[in-house]
C-alpha cells in the first residue's frame, strides 16, 4: 500500500513525501496540484495538513482535489486539515484576551506565515466550505475528527488551549466515475 504526504517535510514510515522543495525527508518535489507523475490509483492514502487553503478557491482548490483523488485508489482515503477560519476568527475578535502580539500570530495562522513564496494563504474554510469543496471533487462520507492520529503537525495545534485546524477524512469511491 502507497501513502502520499502531500506537503510533508519529515519522514514518517510507510508514507512518501510530496513538497515544493526539496529536502531530506522529500521523495518527490513537485506541486501538489499536478500529480501527473503518478498514475490512476497509486495510493490507499493522502495526507495533506495546511496545504489546501494555499489553493485559489476560484479556480484550483477543486481542480487540485479531482487530482487528488485520481491518484487514490477506489476506497482510498483523504485526511485534509487546513487552518479553521471560524476558530481563528473567533480569536482574533477576542481582543480582550489576546495581546496585540497574540492577534499579530492568529492574523499569520489565517493569511500564512510568508516565510517563503509557497507560504501564502489565498482560501478561508470553514467545515461547510471545505466539505463543500471536497465533495465537488467527489469525496464522499465526510467526517470531522479532532485528530489523524498520524502525525505530530499543524493539524494538532493549539493556540491558547484551542485546536486551530479543521480536520477531515474523506473518502474516495470504489468507483471511482
Amino acid at each position: 500500500m502507497r501513502r502520499l504526504h502531500i506537503g510533508g517535510q519529515v519522514r514518517a514510515d510507510g508514507w512518501e513525501v510530496l513538497n515544493a522543495n526539496p529536502g531530506p525527508a522529500v521523495d518527490h518535489v513537485g506541486d501538489a496540484r499536478d500529480l501527473r507523475q503518478f498514475a490512476d490509483g497509486t495510493f490507499q492514502e493522502i495526507y495533506a495538513s495546511h496545504v489546501v487553503e494555499h489553493l485559489d478557491y476560484k479556480d484550483e482548490l477543486v481542480t487540485t482535489l479531482r487530482e487528488w483523488r485520481r491518484v487514490m485508489a477506489g476506497g482510498g482515503r483523504l485526511y485534509v486539515s487546513v487552518p479553521d477560519l471560524a476558530q481563528l476568527a473567533s480569536l482574533f475578535v477576542s481582543k480582550g484576551e489576546l495581546d496585540i502580539h497574540e492577534r499579530f500570530h492568529v492574523m499569520r495562522m489565517m493569511f500564512g506565515g510568508h516565510l517563503d513564496r509557497f507560504d501564502y494563504h489565498v482560501a478561508g474554510l470553514d467545515q461547510d466550505f471545505l466539505a463543500s469543496f471536497l465533495e465537488d471533487a467527489g469525496f464522499i462520507n465526510l467526517r470531522r475528527v479532532s485528530s489523524f492520529g498520524l502525525f505530530k503537525d499543524t493539524s494538532e495545534m493549539l493556540f491558547k488551549g484551542v485546536p486551530i485546524s479543521l480536520n477531515v477524512i474523506a473518502e474516495n469511491p470504489s468507483d471511482p466515475g
